[in-house]
């Protein structure tokens, strides 16, 4: 399959399929690496705003300890009223709109929670969140480390709903009691969304800019390598022009030489040999008189003068004298009178440029023409009556029209597809393209033929 593509197609393939794939790879790294670029700041996001909420965690436990700090460590207040004190004092302490503190002795049963009393006396040592975490367990094991972080999914007061939380626990050993609070970290969970998803849609511009540079590349290069294609098409063109002007050129100069061969050379020996016979014949005439010598002589005379006047013929057909040394119109009138005289057809002739020469291979291409049109009239327009020959200069155009009344013919026969078209008709366009020009031929049955030529000058 792509052995039948043109070298042309398969250059561009060339070209751009390594150019796409590259950026499709440059793309789907790029995208990928953008992708890893934004996790990881999601990551470290979420992390610094956890940071900051341990650091917030743990300024508020040391607050809470500050200011129980004094009972606790007294020796003169008795155990049971110390007990009460900080208890009353820990469950009236609260901060922001959900944060409280809460109490719990080393074997889970619940002392203080100032949002849910009836949790207060409860053992909830086994109690377990939404993911089946041991909570209470965790915050009296991190109290007694001496203190740490718990994450859990527990009821936000102002929510209604279990969300993520995040505690921080201490143990007062003393009294074999776990003292924490804890932050609802919901907040942070909608921030990480709403980064990823401004990620997302920073990796998808990402892809779609990657995407339309591709594209705009892939068009630059492909409009680039068609209008390279095309600057090398005209050149290659106009270097074909070129070569085929040099050819016909070459070929009309051949014509003219073998012309004037025909024409000095051995026309005038043929002549020279009429003049000989005529002599000769003059002189049997006379030394002879009584004997019938000059029958055969007369009939040598007469084919020697056919030959000189196919060979007249033949030099005219290669290259008209006329043509060279009085011009387009001298030659386009001998022209027209020979084939009336042929053919019994009359030929109207004008030309609104008599005073002036068009360049020489305009007027060979014109001759030409007006040559190879009135030799297919003469074969094919058997009933035409009357040529209309014309040549017209516009400006910088030269028109020439040659239009006869003859049968015509349907415009689909000259077709390039029709394998029955002959040859003077494609040089008839060949002349006219070779000088930029163009070649027309409006025909329809029993409408008549015309040829219109166009060329720039």
């Amino acid at each position: 399959m792509l052995s039948a593509l043109p070298y042309k197609i398969k250059i561009a393939l060339l070209t751009l399929i390594p150019l796409i794939v590259a950026i499709t790879a440059i793309a789907m790294a790029s995208t990928q690496q953008t992708k890893k670029l934004a996790n990881t700041q999601v990551l470290s996001f979420e992390n610094q705003l956890i940071a900051a909420k341990k650091e917030e965690l743990k300024n508020y436990m040391g607050l809470a300890y500050s200011a129980i700090k004094s009972i606790y460590e007294s020796e003169h207040i008795a155990k049971k009223h110390a007990k009460q004190e900080v208890y009353d004092t820990l469950k009236n302490m609260e901060f922001g709109k959900d944060g409280y503190f809460f109490v719990y002795d080393y074997n889970g049963i619940n002392i203080a929670h100032p949002r849910k009393p009836e949790l207060e006396g409860k053992n909830l040592l086994n109690f377990q969140d939404d993911n089946g975490k041991y909570l209470i367990q965790e915050l009296i094991t991190k109290a007694k480390s001496g203190g740490g972080y718990t994450r859990y999914l527990w009821d936000k007061p102002s929510g209604g709903k279990s969300v993520e939380k995040l505690s921080y626990s201490i143990g007062l050993d003393k009294w074999g009691w776990m003292v924490g609070t804890g932050i609802y970290i919901d907040d942070i969970e909608k921030g990480v969304i709403a980064m990823k998803a401004k990620a997302k849609l920073s990796t998808t511009n990402t892809l779609l800019v990657t995407s339309m540079i591709a594209i705009t590349a892939t068009l630059v290069i492909a409009l680039i390598g068609f209008l390279v294609n095309l600057s090398e098409s005209k050149l290659a063109t106009q270097k074909m022009r070129n070569l085929t002007h040099k050819t016909v050129n070459f070929q009309e100069d051949e014509r003219k030489r073998v012309s004037r061969e025909l024409h000095d050379g051995i026309n005038q020996l043929l002549v020279s040999v009429r003049y000989k016979l005529d002599s000769a014949k003059t002189k049997l005439k006379k030394r002879f008189p009584n004997e019938d010598v000059s029958t055969v002589i007369t009939d040598a005379d007469e084919i020697l003068s056919i030959g000189i006047q196919e060979v007249r013929r033949i030099s005219r057909d290669l290259r008209p004298t006329l043509l060279d040394d009085l011009g387009l119109t001298a030659a386009l009138e001998s022209l027209s009178n020979d084939f009336s005289e042929r053919n019994d057809i009359e030929i109207t002739f004008d030309n609104n440029c008599q005073n002036q020469r068009l360049p020489q291979e305009v007027e060979t291409a014109f001759y030409r023409i007006v040559q190879e049109a009135l030799t297919n009239i003469e074969k094919h327009a058997q009933t035409a009556s009357h040529v209309i020959l014309k040549i017209d200069k516009k400006r910088n155009h030269a028109n020439l029209i040659i239009k006869n009344d003859g049968i015509g013919f349907d415009k689909t026969t000259i077709d390039e597809t029709n394998p029955d078209r002959g040859l003077g008709l494609r040089n008839m366009i060949d002349r006219a393209e070779l000088l930029e020009g163009f070649l027309t031929v409006n025909s329809a049955p029993d409408k008549g033929t015309t040829v219109i030529v166009n060329i720039p000058l």
